[in-house]
């Protein structure tokens, strides 16, 4: 029987794991039938939606495309559309949704089942399994059960890198709650749920006028560390879009870590001088910063001004700046080393 993807009448997959995504489902069909990406669609159904037309994606498909897939898998479709997952800002892009943990794939494979992306993992806040509290890694675009579990390391293997890792996971659970759970924004910490976003989306976007590195990446990781976390080496084009959107296509959870990290140094004061991220200038967004004072008013940079003069003002409670270089020394606690 011919194994082609596209005129296969029938997908002699698994059907949905626990909280697999639907994206996770159809890849490991892409990966048996060998079609390319989201050209399943016209070959489901005559009702099919064609992928570009409506703004859904695969984890969100519409209600013709669940019962197209679900006939085609072989399970109820009310037991495919539990798995939809509906978009929201809280979301990585789904593109990016490609984080998992080592400890639950290992599980799949031992009990006969296939590695699968799980929903839970979509998060831009989550950064470990919340089953196994063991950091989440990031699978490149290669079928799930091609990625090497046995050499991924679970853990640090010293105290101030499994602290350090707790900091982070802490940093970026709070600040996730407070943001889209109304979650109390804890009193001693500086300014407010919006302003430390304000302080991330900084951190996470070029809002310079020429292409420039990410200001998250001057941070370096100690040997401990490397593998949880981790910097973009590439440069950037100016923001063109949202800020909050580079955020969310930071899908790996090293980068993210990152992040959370050079944030939470100026977010949570008196935090001991063995948690400033290696590498962290004291302007880390100067670089950018200077970029407006040599380049010429352009029209099509307005916007871009618009969203940095914007961030600016709601961070600016955070010491970024060289001028409050003395201003932090005096906040990092003796105490606390």
């Amino acid at each position: 029987m011919s194994r082609d993807f596209t005129n296969h009448p029938r997908w002699w997959i698994t059907g949905p794991e626990p909280d697999e995504s639907l994206r996770s489902l159809i890849e490991r069909a892409v990966n048996l039938y060998g079609s390319e990406g989201d050209d399943y669609r016209p070959h489901l159904s005559r009702h099919a939606t064609p992928y570009g037309v409506s703004l859904d994606g695969l984890d969100t498909l519409s209600v013709h495309d669940v019962l197209a897939v679900a006939r085609t898998v072989g399970v109820r479709p009310r037991d495919l559309f539990m798995h939809r997952l509906t978009d929201h800002p809280a979301l990585l892009e789904e593109h990016e949704r490609r984080a998992f943990c080592p400890r639950c794939w290992q599980n799949d494979m031992h009990q006969g089942r296939p590695p699968t992306f799980r929903r839970a993992w979509s998060g831009i806040f989550t950064l470990q399994c919340a089953i196994h509290a063991v950091p989440l890694h990031w699978a490149p675009n290669l079928p799930a059960g091609e990625v090497p579990l046995s050499i991924l390391r679970l853990t640090p293997a010293t105290k101030v890198g499994k602290e350090t890792l707790t900091l982070i996971h802490g940093f970026a659970r709070r600040l996730g709650d407070a943001l889209y759970d109304h979650a109390p924004w804890p009193p001693s910490w500086r300014g407010s749920a919006f302003s430390a976003r304000a302080l991330l989306m900084r951190s996470t976007t070029n809002l310079g006028c020429l292409p420039e590195h990410l200001p998250l990446s001057s941070i370096s990781a100690d040997p401990d560390l490397r593998g949880f976390v981790a910097v973009p080496l590439h440069r950037n084009d100016p923001l063109q879009e949202s800020p909050w959107e580079g955020i969310r296509r930071l899908g790996p959870p090293a980068w993210r870590r990152a992040a959370f990290w050079m944030v939470a140094w100026y977010v949570i004061p008196r935090l001991a001088m063995r948690f400033r991220p290696p590498g962290l200038p004291f302007a880390p967004f100067e670089a950018i910063d200077d970029q407006w004072s040599v380049q010429p008013a352009r029209r099509d940079m307005r916007r871009l001004q618009k969203y940095r003069r914007a961030l600016i003002d709601m961070s600016r409670v955070f010491p970024v700046s060289r001028g409050a270089r003395s201003v932090r020394g005096c906040v990092v606690g003796s105490d606390h080393t």
